[in-house]
């Protein structure tokens, strides 16, 4: 292998692995907001949540 050959299979193994960086960060940012807008639904319903969890406990105590 001569040193333009290894030049460009070096670059290009970079550029695959530069790809690669992108592509998982990308992926990272996507988890990231998902998990975000999950935590804020769930911190947004939170008390809504937890009124229609007290009033189901109440009919269910009142049944027995």
């Amino acid at each position: 292998m001569d040193r333009t050959e290894f030049k460009r299979e070096l670059e290009r193994h970079k550029n695959q692995i530069d790809a690669s960086i992108k592509f998982l960060q990308k992926g990272f940012e996507e988890l990231n907001q998902r998990n975000y807008e999950f935590y804020d639904f769930i911190e947004s319903n939170y008390f809504d949540l937890e009124e229609r969890l007290s009033k189901l406990e109440r009919q269910v105590n009142n049944l027995s």
